[in-house]
This record gives structure tokens, sequence and C-alpha cells, in this order.
């Protein structure tokens, strides 16, 4: 009778249901990345609407011939390319979650087909690498690279700092 209770469980255990994942998107990372992606720029792009709505207002009760309306008019102006770009941003990474979701579930079957590791660690790594090198800066600063490296920017050459300079 002992043995039955220990033979039982694991008889059900070892059978039991092996179902596919009905949205293995929710346990990719890449997926994931993407929706807290879009919902940090859904946020800025409500924080900056409300900001436009402030330089509309101030733009209403600027005092003419003062100048200030030139500088409202430019506030105005950049507040509108930051919610148009913040639109953009949104709108672009909807379509990159549908998209991974249904790439997801394409790799997830195939994954679960011939018996591999899902998601992908690599596939995340070289997403990480990716994204890193995307947002990267642009503009080469030698002062930066050299404190980066742990080396002093100083201004001297090395000859002159020897003492062996012309």
């Amino acid at each position: 009778m002992k043995t039955l209770f220990v033979i039982l469980p694991l008889f059900f255990l070892l059978a039991g249901c092996n179902k596919p994942d009905p949205h293995p998107e929710l346990k990719d990372p890449v997926y994931q990345d993407y929706n807290s992606r879009k919902a940090s720029a859904s946020q800025a792009l409500e924080a900056e609407k409300k900001t436009l709505e402030g330089h509309e207002q101030t733009l209403a009760e600027v005092i003419p011939q003062t100048g200030q309306i030139k500088f409202a008019r430019k506030r105005l102006y950049e507040s509108k390319e930051r919610v148009t770009r913040l639109q953009q941003e949104v709108a672009y990474l909807e379509i990159k979650i549908r998209s991974r979701a249904a790439e997801s579930r394409k790799s997830y079957r195939r994954a679960r087909e011939t018996g591999e590791d899902w998601p992908n660690p690599s596939e995340w790594e070289s997403y990480q690498a990716e994204r890193k090198l995307r947002q990267a800066k642009r503009n080469w600063d030698v002062k930066e690279r050299m404190s980066e490296l742990g080396f002093e920017a100083d201004s001297k050459s090395p000859a002159s700092a020897e003492g062996g300079g012309h």
C-alpha cells in the first residue's frame, strides 16, 4: 500500500499533461523589453502632450511686441516635434511587439519540436549588445575615453612631460 502512494504520484508527475504554452511571447525577454520600452514611451508622450498644452497656453497669453512671442513659438515648435517623434516611436514599438509575438510563437513551436531551450539566451545577449550599440554616444571624446581606461587626461603631451620635447 505504501509503495502505491509513492508510485502513483510519481506516475502522474511523469505522465502529466505536456501542452504547449498558448502565449509563449510572454516568456520572451525581447518581447518584454519592447513592452517596457513602449510603456515608457507612452508615458513620455503623455507628459509631452501636457507640456505642449502649457506652451500653447503661454503663447496665447504672450504680450504682443515684447519679443516673448518668438521664444514661445520656438518652445511650441520644439514640443510639437517631440510629440511627433514620440508618437512615431510608440507606433514603431507596437509594430515590433506584434512581429516579435509572431516570431516568438514560431521559434517556440520550433524549439518544442526539436527539444531545444527556449527562449534562446544567445538571442537575448545579441539583442542587448545591439541595443547598447544603437544607444551609444556617436561623438568621440578623448578625455572621457582616457578616463574610462584609467589614464589621466592631461593637456601635456608625453614628450613634454618627460622633458624631451622640443
